[in-house]
């Protein structure tokens, strides 16, 4: 048929995989224990596509210049939703902090209309303080982007919150099996 030569990387057990697994049947796939490896696996011609979160394969110099030069596509239809959150140790207080500082940078930034300029980018520091206040929280947009220019466009296009058609209700995340939540 018409998928006879499909080969499909994808990482086990993602929701990309749960996806594609409703849709094709399991020799379609190969297994991928990282993005970069079903990269690389795309490159060697082991697999012809590749099924990843759309900020993976932005972000890949090596897949972003193939694409530049013609050699492979990429969709642009979303064909799943995986709300971002970031994850800290609850024992380490001002990592935590940080780790939203950086986030508000990046979100001011898309806000004050700042975009990624490594002119302004210092990716090293001259701190001697160990206070984390002291940080240049702002050098992150400097050197990867505001947050817009990170998660590949426009939020507004994203339609994960636009489910409520405007009522500013957002996407709630799955519960999934709430038996399997430890004590």
């Amino acid at each position: 048929g018409e998928c006879a030569s499909l080969k499909i990387c994808v990482t086990r057990s993602t929701t990309h995989h749960k996806f594609l697994e409703a849709s094709f049947p399991p020799d379609y796939f190969t297994f991928v224990s990282s993005f970069e490896g079903g990269a690389d696996m795309l490159f060697n011609g082991t697999c012809n596509v590749i099924a990843a979160d759309k900020s993976q394969i932005r972000w890949s110099k090596l897949l972003h210049n193939a694409i530049r030069d013609g050699k492979y596509i990429r969709g642009e239809k979303t064909m799943t939703k995986e709300p971002l959150a970031m994850v800290t140790r609850n024992t380490d207080r001002e990592f935590s902090d940080i780790v939203n500082w950086v986030l508000q940078a990046l979100l001011i930034g898309q806000e004050q209309g700042l975009r990624k300029d490594l002119s302004l980018c210092q990716n090293h520091t001259d701190l001697t303080s160990r206070d984390a206040s002291t940080l240049v929280f702002m050098n992150a947009v400097y050197c990867v982007g505001n947050y817009m220019e990170i998660f590949d466009g426009d939020p507004a296009d994203w339609k994960t919150n636009q489910i409520n058609h405007g009522t500013g209700m957002l996407y709630s995340i799955p519960f999934g099996n709430v038996e399997n939540v430890a004590d």
